[in-house]
């Protein structure tokens, strides 16, 4: 069951949003969704909340959480060390395979973007 967004703020944009298991990222990744995002990618270590301490649904990962508030196929999940610039470049180029291009990289932690190479 999807839920209509609460705005439409972020209509068909595609973002990155990376520690998006748990804390700061799990909230910024169900920020988006719930303002219209099309496509959040989660990008994270592992699909797993890092603790529950007070998580709302912490036992669902955030990508199937988005998925079920939302409807399927609004968020994926993309293993992702962003202390290695390859892995952050293969993140932004699943974006790009996935939905043509990358909008929005919501990064609530350090990471190596700016040596990733521009993508046309």
């Amino acid at each position: 069951m999807s839920t209509k967004p609460k705005s439409e703020r972020l209509a068909q944009k595609v973002a990155i949003v990376t520690g998006a298991s748990s804390g700061l990222g799990r909230a910024i990744s169900l920020e988006f969704a719930a303002n219209g995002a099309s496509l959040i990618i989660c990008a994270d270590l592992r699909p797993d909340a890092r603790g529950a301490w007070g998580a709302s649904q912490a036992d669902i990962h955030t990508h199937d959480l988005i998925c079920q508030r939302h409807g399927n196929g609004k968020a994926i999940f993309v293993k992702t060390d962003v202390t290695v610039a390859e892995e952050v470049e293969r993140v932004v180029k699943e974006a790009v395979r996935v939905e043509g291009r990358l909008d929005m990289y919501g990064a609530p932690y350090t990471t190596p973007l700016t040596k990733v190479a521009v993508l046309g």
